[in-house]
């Protein structure tokens, strides 16, 4: 059998939050076998398919979807969930990505996760923190939180202010400056905004 014969590969495989049957081809594991392995292994309830070619051993949302699109990162309400600038418990996961994709929103584990295409020039201002398990996830800084609320347009104005009155403004500007003049315009505004809520 496949699976017993490519057992001690498909452990080492399977350590990776997301795979993919070209992790297995990578491997020197055939491609007939591949598509046996991945069933075998899904009908048994060890791995789980995320979408059409991914799979994980994963049942966390957050981490999985930190790794279903490169480059990605996660931002809005789940960068702020992660780094305790909200008590709201997000709806979604939701991960901004320049890489185009056939499907905007999938849902793992009854979670459903939704992913924006942004500008690749947008693709700054985040950071690898350590999740659980000790898994790797890219995630949005506060400054950059404000920046995509903006450009998004997917967040409430007096939320994005709350969090500009704690965020760094010398580097919220700096950021702002690398998208567009409406964003700066808009964050120099909320800004003052944030001054006169004090």
């Amino acid at each position: 059998m496949p699976v017993i014969k490519y057992k001690g590969i498909m452990e080492q495989i399977m350590k990776k939050p997301v795979f993919t049957p070209k992790d297995l081809h990578n491997e020197k594991i055939p491609e007939n076998y591949s598509k046996k392995l991945l069933f075998t292994l899904t009908r048994s309830g060890k791995i789980k398919r995320i979408e059409r070619g991914k799979y994980t051993c994963l049942d966390d949302p957050i981490a999985v979807a930190a790794h279903i699109t490169e480059p990605c990162y996660l931002t809005l309400w789940t960068a702020m969930s992660i780094r305790g600038v909200t008590t709201q418990i997000p709806f979604a996961v939701e991960v901004a990505t320049s890489r185009k994709r056939f499907k905007k929103k999938i849902i793992f584990q009854n979670t459903p996760i939704i992913f924006y295409t942004i500008n690749p020039k947008m693709m700054f201002g985040y950071e690898n923190i350590i999740w659980k398990d000790e898994i790797r996830i890219p995630v949005a800084k506060p400054e950059k939180i404000v920046i995509d609320a903006i450009y998004m347009g997917k967040m409430p104005e007096d939320e994005i202010i709350r969090i500009i009155r704690n965020s760094d403004h010398v580097l919220l500007k700096r950021y702002a400056e690398l998208t567009s003049n409406k964003v700066m315009e808009k964050i120099k505004e909320l800004i003052k905004c944030s001054h006169r809520k004090r």
